[in-house]
């Protein structure tokens, strides 16, 4: 209930349809996982949201940059991921292309990154607007396994 009257403080003037309100709240419990606008329906099918409905949200979401969209390597398919939530705020994301899998890097390590990138080309990185593409440590195993397999 508090994490709803933090999402409604925070979009302000917004007017938040029941729709919205519930979509807002699966995506606040899933802010660790890039989701699929399939996924996202399948889950909040008993919840008589439509497609189209979660289509124009997400849109909107993403405009107000509450939501990162992002493309998986190998795919054409679009993932959505919610970065609002105070777990997410002020993080720097790093983004598994193969799985999917979403992680927050350390403070300390994040900032050393941000201030060396800084010092060495003058370039101030935006944490709140950056995803690190790679390959996590799970999909690596998979991948050097089949390697050498």
């Amino acid at each position: 209930m508090r994490a709803n009257r933090k999402l409604e403080a925070r979009l302000k003037a917004r007017y938040l349809t029941e729709q919205r309100k519930k979509l807002l709240s699966y995506l606040s419990e899933h802010t660790d996982e890039q989701i699929t606008i399939r996924q996202i329906a399948d889950a909040l099918s008993k919840e008589n949201i439509s497609v189209s409905a979660i289509y124009r949200n997400l849109s909107s979401l993403e405009e107000e940059g509450l939501l990162k969209r992002s493309v998986r390597e190998g795919t054409r398919e679009v993932f959505y991921q919610y970065i609002s939530s105070d777990k997410c705020k002020d993080n720097l994301h790093l983004s598994c292309r193969i799985c999917g899998k979403s992680l927050h890097l350390g403070e300390q390590e994040a900032n050393q990154l941000i201030q060396r990138t800084l010092e060495s080309t003058g370039f101030q990185i935006d944490k709140n607007e950056t995803v690190l593409y790679g390959i996590c440590a799970n999909c690596r195993k998979i991948k050097d396994a089949k390697k050498n397999g």
